[in-house]
């Protein structure tokens, strides 16, 4: 027999999927799974194996993992002695740039530094400046790379001189301009020009590759792309293209002609919010922005490429479609390009703001939550086309409502010889824009921009000179909001500001990001517990099986006391968008005017399982004042995904796994797609799946393995890390971060374009030595004990040990938690109550991993188990 036999799931894998790679050794051979060393011979063009193990690897049958590469073909995984190199096994499988499944994606390996360009704050600002500044930045250069790419169904041009008239084109559109009654556009100028010089795009143009598949292969009926043609097309364009060196790639294809009674088929303008992925290519696994679009765009129709595609970039850039969900006689329409291209009006200034092209100085702001007196109050506003305003006038002007929710003023005026914002609704106008600043939960209510609305008696959201916004304040002694507009003369518009004193509460908590490393944490939700009281690296963990305290710190953002505020706490399993959820408690409290009161809840976390925490404030109204209702409830909820692994290191590193539950909150199937980054390029991350459809109202679980990549008894780097080998020390100490997040396309919108972030979850992952409890006992009512490093049993040095007392293990919420500090891997401690029942937990410094114990009896000396 062969004296190594390796045998696969699947003999086809998918570019960077993965597979289950089992190991049979010939009994006679005298070798061991550490005496062979397995090789692509293909290199990372094939892939390569993953020595790390599973928790529950069995070295009687060795199941390691195969890792598929960036290059489609025939590859060949060698396994060789280790001493003298000799081939001992040998296996051949297919990489394919094609997937055809129809309910889900492939799975996914990648490591790396993946970046899905999550930025900003919760709203981006506070009560002393403007919200929504920088939330997600758009500066410098971004780089396109236009790929050309078709199907078996239609290819391109053989024809040299026609092939180039279509990359000559699109290249003027997107960057060297055309020529449009009389004006030279193109999509960089148009956003040079939106930016203020704060943004510029290059392009290059490549192929055309070809997809070995038919049109439908590749995309639905509705013509939005399958959920694999990304990858796809950058996997045939990946011997052309240094993806490293782009940020955006747009998939031009040709379109189908109609044969018969088959219609035509083509691709409809898509494109993903933010940058997707991660997605695997020769230069490693990148996020990229990914746009798709027929390359006969503009030929057949009045849609010109430049003006499209700065919408569609749009997306890349991080904004929604504001033309769904449909809000009668209030949507944006030819005031905002995110709402429509084809007039090529300018971003609203609240889009402005944050792409980060309006800074806050621009920008007068109005707080009535904390104005003591009246406001009456002038503003000439300077034309938003104009740029920078003279130092006695402003931009724009924001009129805050609540945390998250603002109003906004700015003077539209169309500037020759400028290419955006000629063909608004009404020239030289002041417009008034309602802005809710994102996260919203799925389905969506309404897009994040809405014109003001109008009751009747006023102007509505588009003002000219005389004309007015009137709102009457619903408090108990109504008073009224008024935006008057005078001396509009194309150069500056006047705005008077009056309102009252709003004498209105505003209970209020921040939706995630808590940070840049916390992307889809709440910085008011925290779990505490008494791990985390005493070692920070376990700062806002749940503590599994122990009693934990759940915190909200809401904030009254109104001028009047808010009494009998309501925190309503919700569970529900680690997800990222979607899933069902459980009460968990809730909590009553008096907030004064501008304080910050903590709201709290208990829990004990099932022993299994990971975990999302949501806190939700109820409408609130005054008790003894029916009618005086806070300012907004749209700054209510606040959720928080908690995880955090570490993969213990020996020779190899354990793999961990856990679970992220993903649902569809519409009343349609719909298709999600799950996007994720991570941090430190010296671990790996896997998925099961990288999109799938859902019915309506399903969950599904999705699997998450990470491991470290390094071999802490090797001076071996991974063929995935050498190209970080520079950083490893620096590696080493540091954490990695790993995101995953998700969009579902909106199914009413056909067809499909318009996608709606569904949630997230930060994944924190550590390294460290593994470790163990050598011996943990009791005389008495003192326990004692020994914590050693899990492969050679030497005592650890460093860290805590937390031992819990308790007389029934059902009871956690009598349970006693005390600290101590380890002399040599050794601890003692006297308990300080009588007690029946007591469990250990190794708290360790950096570089080791943590450790239990399973619950021991009073006055018995036990050997530990469970521990790892």
């Amino acid at each position: 027999m062969t004296t190594v036999k390796l045998e696969i799931d699947e003999q086809e894998l998918f570019v960077g999927s993965f597979t289950q790679l089992a190991i049979t050794i010939d009994p006679g051979s005298g070798l061991s799974l550490d005496d062979i060393d397995f090789e692509v011979t293909s290199g990372l063009a094939g892939g390569m194996v993953s020595l790390s193990r599973s928790r529950n690897f069995n070295i009687e049958k060795p199941v390691l993992m195969l890792l598929a590469g960036y290059e489609p073909g025939t590859h060949v995984l060698e396994a060789r002695e280790r001493a003298g190199g000799t081939i001992v096994g040998e296996l051949k499988y297919e990489i394919e740039g094609t997937w055809e499944g129809r309910e889900q994606g492939p799975p996914l390996w990648f490591s790396g530094e993946p970046d899905a360009r999550l930025a900003g704050a919760a709203w981006g600002g506070g009560p002393s400046g403007p919200q929504n500044v920088a939330t997600v930045p758009a500066l410098g250069t971004r780089r396109i790379a236009v790929l050309f790419v078709d199907t078996s169904s239609q290819r391109y041009t053989s024809d040299a001189t026609t092939m180039q008239g279509h990359r000559d084109r699109w290249i003027a559109e997107l960057v060297d301009g055309v020529t449009v009654a009389g004006q030279t556009r193109s999509t960089a100028a148009f956003f040079r020009e939106v930016s203020f010089g704060n943004f510029d795009l290059t392009a290059e143009a490549y192929g055309p590759v070809q997809l070995p598949a038919d049109h439908d292969t590749y995309f639905n009926a509705d013509r939005s792309p399958k959920g694999s043609f990304y990858q796809s097309a950058i996997t045939a364009g990946d011997g052309l293209i240094d993806y490293s060196k782009f940020d955006t790639v747009v998939c031009v294809t040709p379109t189908v002609p109609a044969v018969g009674m088959t219609p035509e088929k083509s691709a409809w303008p898509y494109a993903s919010i933010g940058h997707w992925g991660p997605y695997t290519t020769a230069e490693g696994n990148l996020n990229l922005g990914v746009v798709s679009m027929p390359n006969e765009w503009g030929t057949t129709n009045d849609r010109e490429i430049h003006e499209t595609f700065a919408h569609e970039l749009g997306h890349n850039l991080g904004l929604g479609d504001q033309y769904t969900p449909a809000v009668a006689g209030r949507n944006a329409g030819g005031w905002e390009l995110m709402h429509a291209d084809d007039p090529l009006p300018h971003f609203s200034v609240g889009h402005r703001m944050m792409l980060g092209w309006v800074p806050a100085g621009w920008v007068r702001t109005f707080n009535f939550a904390v104005s003591g007196s009246p406001v009456d109050t002038p503003v000439t506003l300077h034309p938003i086309e104009q740029g920078v305003p003279p130092i006695d006038r402003a931009s724009a002007i924001e009129v805050r409502i609540g945390d998250g929710f603002n109003y906004y003023f700015e003077y539209r005026n169309g500037e020759f010889p400028q290419i955006g914002d000629r063909s608004l609704p009404n020239d030289d106008h002041v417009l008034g824009t309602d802005v809710a600043s994102p996260p919203f939960i799925a389905p969506y209510a309404r897009p994040t921009v809405l014109l003001l609305p109008s009751d009747g008696d006023d102007a509505g959201a588009v003002l000219g000179n005389g004309d007015f916004y009137r709102e009457i304040d619903a408090s108990p002694s109504p008073v009224e909001f008024r935006a008057d507009v005078s001396g509009i003369n194309g150069n500056k518009a006047d705005v008077r500001i009056r309102y009252g004193t709003n004498g209105r509460p505003d209970p209020s908590i921040r939706p995630w990001p808590a940070s840049s490393t916390r992307p889809w944490q709440s910085p008011d939700i925290e779990v505490r517990n008494a791990r985390s009281m005493v070692d920070a690296q376990w700062f806002n963990v749940p503590w599994v099986g122990n009693p934990n305290t759940v915190v909200a710190s809401v904030t009254n953002k109104g001028n009047v006391m808010a009494p009998d505020v309501r925190v309503n706490f919700h569970v529900k399993n680690f997800n990222i968008g979607g899933a069902p959820e459980a009460f968990l408690g809730a909590d009553v409290r008096d907030i004064p005017a501008g304080a910050t009161v903590e709201f709290t809840t208990t829990w004990v976390p099932p022993a299994t399982g990971h975990f999302c925490i949501i806190a939700r404030i109820p409408l609130y109204v005054v008790p003894t004042v029916p009618t005086l209702v806070e300012m907004t409830e749209l700054n209510n909820t606040a959720q928080t995904n908690y995880d955090r692994f570490v993969s213990t290191t020996g020779s190899p590193s354990i793999r961990e796994e856990t679970m992220v539950e993903v649902g569809n909150p519409y009343a349609r199937p719909t298709r999600v797609w799950i996007i994720a980054q991570q941090t430190n390029p010296i671990y790996r991350t896997y998925l099961d799946t990288t999109w799938l459809l859902l019915d309506p109202g399903e969950t599904r679980q999705i699997r998450v393995m990470v491991e470290y990549a390094l071999d802490p008894r090797s001076d071996d780097i991974p063929l995935d890390v050498q190209a970080f080998k520079e950083r490893v020390q620096e590696l080493m100490r540091r954490p990695n971060n790993l995101g995953l997040h998700t969009y579902a396309e909106n199914p009413e919108d056909d067809p499909r374009h318009a996608l709606e972030l569904l949630g997230g979850a930060d994944v924190q992952v550590a390294t460290g030595r593994g470790t163990t409890f050598d011996r943990f006992d009791t005389e008495g009512r003192t326990v004692f004990g020994l914590v050693v490093t899990a492969d050679d049993r030497v005592p650890v040095h460093g860290g805590q040990v937390l031992v819990t007392f308790a007389d029934d293990p059902d009871a956690p919420h009598a349970f006693l938690t005390v600290a101590t500090q380890l002399d040599d891997g050794s601890f003692k401690l006297r308990a300080p109550r009588k007690w029946k029942l007591a469990k250990a937990d190794y708290l360790p410094e950096y570089g080791l991993g943590p450790a239990d114990t399973d619950w021991i009896h009073a006055r018995e000396a036990a050997e530990a188990t469970g521990a790892d």
